[in-house]
């Protein structure tokens, strides 16, 4: 099915189209950032093992972030000094 062309009849209407657009595509804009913030959350190495142990074993988990976390001090340090 064939989308006829808009027919304007005056300059304020494609100028009010053209801000529709605008304000679409600055949503669209934010829609796809906050989209990347929440990937990039989700891929956390925690965040990946959480869903990966799963919220039953709380306390395995726990201790196994506390000990990510201790590896990742000692891996991370050298880079730091």
């Amino acid at each position: 099915m064939e989308k006829k062309p808009k027919i304007y009849s005056s300059f304020e209407e494609i100028e009010l189209d053209l801000r529709i657009l605008k304000v679409q595509r600055e949503i669209h804009a934010q829609k796809i950032k906050l989209n990347l913030e929440k990937t990039g959350e989700n891929l956390r190495p925690i965040n990946l093992l959480e869903g990966y142990i799963g919220e039953t074993n709380r306390t395995a988990f726990s201790l196994i972030e506390q000990v990510i976390k201790i590896i990742l001090q000692f891996v991370v340090k050298p880079f730091k000094e």
